[in-house]
């Protein structure tokens, strides 16, 4: 919440939970992050006692461990009786909750006669066995990247080049990525290809051997995370974007290639289908298909016609719908219609 529009209509107060020390700390557990949970629970408390917010706006893990903090953080505002919205930046709910009993409880016992602000209407079926009320939809805008001075920087090349930006994660499909350019090596088309991110639960060692293995090192580099004007370069350079994630909420790297002028061959996970507009903005596939994958990436490698018409149209979308600052007019306008409900 940290945003220019939010600060001049609202007087806020921010307790921010800080948990990882790095990237790779995302899936571990630790005796430390148990002490600063319990230490921070006391810090929302005071807060709450002393400051008396008229609303509490909470950013909720919907699964994994910090759900079980989270939904502590939930009964301790409760415990105040004071107005709460959570936004979910991620899912999970549906899938947690199944053949779980004590989750289930659980999970209806957060969302009971609270607010709820979801990224996207394809997001909203996450928590329909545990949310009786309508959620909020606001999809997130990002601040601008490329400035009207910067432009694309794109090869003349006839090698397409391709990019993904994703933690390296299984759950993140690189290696359906992977299998899916060795089937359009296979098949005679030549291309380059650029695979950016964090090592999770991927090393990129291993990323590495698997291109080896699959004799693709002429065509594929693997290299770890980039950040600020690195990272906008790479997507300038660019011709294609892909996303193969196997579980996805709003990623906002899909905002940002749109915002560079990619178009973007992505999942149908999450609110990816109401970010992509498919055959106008990009292509969207089925999960875990390297085939289907493959075919959408090879239709983009044979027409730059149609890559740069989906590119600029992904441009256009982007103004129009994720800019900054039209998610900070969407938020104002719902946390302003949240403290005048009922709830």
């Amino acid at each position: 919440m940290n945003s220019r529009v939010i600060r001049e209509n609202f007087d806020t107060i921010v307790l921010n939970l800080q948990f990882l020390t790095s990237i790779k700390e995302i899936t571990r557990f630790s005796i430390r992050k148990i002490a600063k949970a319990f230490s921070y629970s006391f810090e929302l408390a005071w807060k709450i006692h002393t400051v008396k917010p008229d609303l509490i706006y909470f950013s909720f893990s919907p699964k994994g461990y910090s759900f079980y903090r989270d939904t502590l953080y939930v009964f301790i505002i409760k415990s105040f009786r004071k107005k709460l919205v959570i936004h979910l930046h991620g899912q999970g709910v549906k899938e947690n909750q199944r053949n779980n009993f004590l989750r289930r409880r659980l999970y209806k016992a957060v969302f009971r006669d609270i607010s709820v602000i979801c990224l996207s209407e394809k997001l909203l079926y996450d928590i329909e066995d545990v949310y009786d009320g309508k959620p909020y939809i606001v999809p997130n805008g990002i601040e601008p990247i490329v400035t009207n001075k910067l432009k694309p920087i794109r090869s003349s090349s006839e090698i397409s080049q391709i990019l993904c930006i994703s933690n390296y994660m299984l759950e993140k499909g690189i290696p359906d990525l992977i299998e899916a350019f060795k089937i359009i090596h296979d098949q005679g088309f030549i291309f380059s290809a650029k695979l950016v991110g964090a090592p999770i639960d991927l090393s990129i060692e291993d990323l590495k051997q698997q291109v080896e293995k699959l004799h693709l090192a002429d065509c594929i580099k693997i290299s770890g995370p980039l950040y600020g004007q690195e990272k906008v370069n790479v997507l300038l350079e660019a011709d294609i974007f892909v996303l193969p994630s196997r579980n996805e909420a709003f990623p906002l790297v899909i905002l940002e290639a749109m915002q560079c002028g990619l178009p973007v061959v992505a999942t149908c996970e999450g609110g990816i289908p109401d970010m992509i507009i498919e055959n106008e903005t990009g292509l969207l596939v089925e999960k875990e298909n390297p085939h289907k994958l493959a075919e959408s990436i090879i239709r983009l490698i044979e027409n730059k016609r149609l890559r740069i018409t989906m590119g600029e149209n992904g441009l256009r979308r982007f103004r129009e719908y994720y800019s900054l600052e039209k998610f900070e007019t969407n938020i104002l306008s719902t946390l302003n219609s949240i403290i005048e409900s009922r709830v």
